[in-house]
């Protein structure tokens, strides 16, 4: 017969699974299913920023600066130091006086003033800020007063002579205009035109006069000469302000893009954009020529911005339906952002009889990617961010090709994020790059999204009292960093400041949340046993919550707990073993806490297929430092599934 084996076989249990989160160094993932991210990422990160390792804690509060003006939300800040170490803070309101910081309080310059809700931007150079706008003239401040470019009438009683008796069937037109003291040119005079002329002028000369411009002494610095065919006319040469005619040889225009000024500019340009490239000043967002770029001269002619001071001016790609949409440097080249691309723009010289002139070139870095908004784009360490509506972007030479620049995304793992903020948003974002971060902000839905350039992750997005408009990073006489901000919730400045715990006295509200964790198999479930977690540095209230997806696939919350001023329970000034006993140092020979680690022990012993830790706060002193989560747990066999699950 058969002999059969009585002994009992070994019973083996089944192994634990453990898995352990001790840092979240890679941050925000809005892109991917919460069970798909890494474990060092996070599903929710609002209010958060990351320390250390990738510790998730409260991000900065802010406080009140300074009164920046009788009324109305501030829209523009700005930094100037002058050449004896003084500094000023510059700003403007809605009340549309430009003022300068003055204790808690501010100051109010005279010489100029700006329409309500007017968008500035500043520049300064030599010893002077620069200050534009699309709605009045280009204004500079002398660290005393604003001064205004006087504007001046465009010249009148032109008459155009030929001084031969060569005749022909053509017709030509010629249009003469003044040249204010900023190098920006009056309208053009009415268009006086002659019939029967040669088709060549060169056959002849043509003597065109006009009546000096009426101005005071200084303000007219020369006259520009137009000409061509009625409404068609280009510059053909230009006289000092006291020459009051000038001969045309008929020789071919130098540069065909040079037409009659569409708007005047001789008290300086209507611009929406400035900045300082080296020794000179860089202006667009002209009205009326939204592809221009104007280049002043070269210091201490950064006023002028005609070719006798070195100025000049380039169209970037004229009337291709792409506006440009702001100005930036990255390592000494100059670099303009349109809609939908982005250029670089070469300064070069060619030589003119005894002369140099400017004769700037571009090219085309990138067609697929362009910039939102001015205000966005920062220099972050060798590289330049900014922003558009798909997300956030930076131009970086091509890695082994030190001669290329490219475009590249960063924000695909929370491109959910742009997409859910509207196109005036993002078109008014602001950045700024400060601690190793590039904080963008957008002022219609008052958040903050953060790229930690140390640790090459997202977090937020922070949601604040109010919107930031523009961002100042400045350093004090004291030798402190500074960032401020531009409210447009009040009339005051604001301030960061990285012991503050509240926004104004608002409540700082974070929200953490972790992956969602199915143990490396989404098919079975698993009885979770107990969840460690490791907190330092815990101030007022922490409620921590910790939800499980059971068997009919709801998600619940398994346990919640608060933590409470340093700790919880008194044992959190020792440290804790995994059975809540006060330790000294190391517990169990595998946790080390220090003074102020609080670990706590969660018994959960559910059935589930995932868990998730969330962890919020909601006092306005409230904080946490997150060093760890570890998770125990049993899998169950595929048998176990829910019918549910079946097909039939």
């Amino acid at each position: 017969m058969p002999i059969t084996s009585l002994k009992q076989p070994k019973y083996n249990p089944p192994s634990e699974t453990v898995i352990k989160w001790n840092s979240w160094r890679k941050g925000l993932n809005t892109l991917l299913r919460e069970n798909e991210l890494n474990a060092s990422e996070m599903a929710t990160a609002t209010n958060l920023m990351l320390v250390g390792s990738g510790v998730p804690t409260k991000r900065w509060g802010s406080q009140n600066y300074f009164l920046a003006g009788a009324t109305g939300a501030v829209n523009f800040v700005n930094f100037i130091k002058d050449a004896n170490d003084n500094i000023q803070i510059l700003s403007l309101t809605d009340w549309g006086f430009m003022v300068k910081k003055n204790g808690a309080s501010y100051t109010m310059l005279t010489g100029a003033s700006w329409p309500s809700g007017a968008m500035v931007e500043g520049a300064e150079l030599g010893g002077n800020a620069y200050l534009v706008s699309a709605d009045r003239e280009m204004v500079r401040y002398n660290f005393t007063n604003l001064v205004g470019f006087a504007t001046i009438a465009k010249p009148t009683s032109v008459t155009v002579t030929n001084m031969s008796s060569a005749t022909g069937s053509s017709i030509w037109s010629w249009r003469v205009t003044a040249v204010g003291k900023s190098g920006g040119e009056t309208l053009a005079s009415t268009p006086v035109s002659l019939a029967s002329l040669p088709q060549n002028l060169t056959q002849t000369i043509m003597r065109v006069r006009w009546s000096p411009v009426s101005a005071a002494t200084g303000d007219v610095t020369g006259y520009n000469i137009y000409r061509g065919s009625l409404g068609n006319e280009t510059w053909i040469g230009g006289v000092d302000s006291n020459t009051f005619s000038f001969d045309d040889a008929g020789l071919a225009p130098s540069d065909p893009f040079r037409v009659v000024p569409v708007a005047d500019a001789s008290g300086g340009p209507k611009a929406k954009y400035i900045m300082r490239f080296q020794d000179r000043l860089i202006v667009a967002g002209l009205a009326g020529e939204p592809t221009k770029v104007l280049i002043s001269g070269r210091y201490p002619f950064q006023e002028r911005f005609d070719w006798f001071y070195g100025g000049g001016y380039v169209y970037i790609e004229p009337d291709s339906g792409q506006n440009i949409t702001g100005l930036g440097i990255h390592q000494e080249k100059l670099v303009v952002f349109k809609e939908n691309s982005v250029w670089q723009v070469n300064l070069n010289q060619v030589e003119f009889g005894n002369y140099l002139i400017l004769d700037p070139q571009y090219k085309l870095l990138t067609a697929s990617q362009g910039c939102a908004s001015f205000r966005s784009i920062v220099p972050m360490e060798n590289d330049v961010a900014f922003a558009n509506a798909k997300g956030m972007y930076i131009l970086r030479y091509e890695p082994q090709l030190l001669t290329v620049i490219n475009a590249s995304e960063i924000s695909a793992k929370i491109r959910p994020f742009f997409e859910s903020l509207t196109y005036n948003d993002i078109t008014h974002s602001a950045g700024v790059y400060y601690d190793k971060k590039y904080l963008l902000s957008f002022p219609i839905s008052k958040q903050v999204i953060v790229f930690d350039r140390e640790r090459l992750s997202f977090v937020g997005p922070w949601t604040l009292p109010y919107g930031i408009t523009h961002w100042v990073r400045y350093v004090d006489s004291n030798g402190q960093e500074r960032l401020i901000g531009a409210d447009n919730n009040d009339n005051f400045v604001t301030e960061f400041v990285k012991t503050l715990q509240s926004d104004k006295g608002d409540a700082i509200k974070t929200i953490f949340k972790s992956r969602k964790e199915d143990f490396g198999d989404w098919t079975t479930f698993k009885t979770i046993n107990e969840i460690f977690t490791n907190f330092r540095s815990i101030i007022g209230s922490v409620s921590v919550n910790i939800y499980v997806e059971n068997r009919d696939g709801r998600v619940v919350i398994a346990k919640a707990f608060n933590l409470t001023g340093s700790g919880s329970s008194g044992t959190s000034g020792f440290g804790t073993s995994p059975f809540g006993l006060s330790k000294f140092g190391i517990t169990n020979n595998t946790v080390e806490t220090t003074p102020s680690e609080t670990l706590k022990r969660t018994f959960i012993y559910q059935s589930a297929r995932t868990y998730q830790v969330e962890i919020r706060t909601s006092g306005a002193t409230d904080n946490f430092e997150l060093l760890g989560v570890t998770a125990i747990a049993i899998p169950q066999s595929r048998g176990n599934a829910p019918s549910s699950w079946n097909t039939s």
